[in-house]
């Protein structure tokens, strides 16, 4: 370890158990100084043993691109500069942080954490598999559907052409203007509106409302919002997914 110090024999056992995961240490010449974590023997190196002393280029020199791009932010580091980025193998992808390790002001190597993301990626795919299925069912119908991520302020991520016939409005401007849809809320509506979406938002419970929005011509149209959230596997809210329909127009 840098300086001659080692974790404790807790912190010890805790990174050799990491599922998937990995811890290092390097000096300023890019030799490691430490290693411990489950992932070493998933990636072939085995004893992290094995592996101290040596130059992170020879270790990393039978990866993708000979490992260059992570020496980089290495060297990124010793210029104190932190870098994050996602290296994937045949079989697993990997999130990596990679930090400059300081003695007072001077930087004296470098330490880096990499965590298993495949499942990550996996969800993430399965999600725009799913996104694209949504896109392709609603887009052919007289509704206008919509995707907000949870939080605030209140975003948009997707939301049908069909909201620039029903309010005269193009849909980037829903997605590039965060709050747009506050903006166009009847004045005396917008509190109960408002009421239902920041409770939807914040709990992730279900949310549907009738309130008024104003067209971009200046006239109001009356209008039913439907919103329910879509878990994980786990059953935790993701994101929220509704849809918005038309029931009149008022002057």
């Amino acid at each position: 370890m840098l300086g001659g110090r080692r974790p404790s024999a807790h912190v010890e056992l805790l990174l050799a158990r990491l599922p998937s995961s990995f811890v290092w240490t390097t000096s300023p010449a890019l030799q490691l100084t430490y290693a411990s974590g489950a992932a070493l023997s998933l990636l072939g190196i085995g004893d992290a043993d094995t592996v101290v002393g040596k130059g992170l280029e020879l270790i990393l020199a039978g990866g993708r691109d000979r490992g260059a791009e992570v020496v980089r932010a290495h060297r990124r580091a010793l210029d104190g500069e932190p870098t994050q980025l996602t290296q994937s193998t045949r079989r697993w992808t990997f999130d990596i942080y990679i930090e400059p390790l300081h003695d007072g002001d001077k930087v004296v190597g470098v330490g880096g954490m990499a965590l298993d993301a495949s499942k990550r990626r996996a969800a993430e795919y399965a999600l725009a598999e799913s996104e694209a299925r949504f896109r392709t069912l609603v887009e052919h119908l007289p509704i206008c559907a919509y995707i907000n991520p949870l939080g605030f302020p209140i975003r948009t991520t997707y939301i049908s052409p069909f909201i620039e016939t029903l309010l005269g409005f193009p849909a980037e401007r829903w997605l590039q203007e965060d709050d747009f849809w506050v903006t166009r809320l009847h004045p005396d509506d917008r509190e109960a509106a408002l009421e239902g979406t920041t409770r939807a938002h914040a709990t992730g419970e279900p949310f549907r409302g009738r309130y008024r929005m104003r067209h971009k011509d200046g006239h109001f149209v009356t209008l039913v919002d439907e919103t329910k959230a879509v878990s994980d596997e786990h059953g935790r809210a993701r994101y929220l997914q509704g849809f918005i329909l038309d029931v009149g127009r008022t002057t």
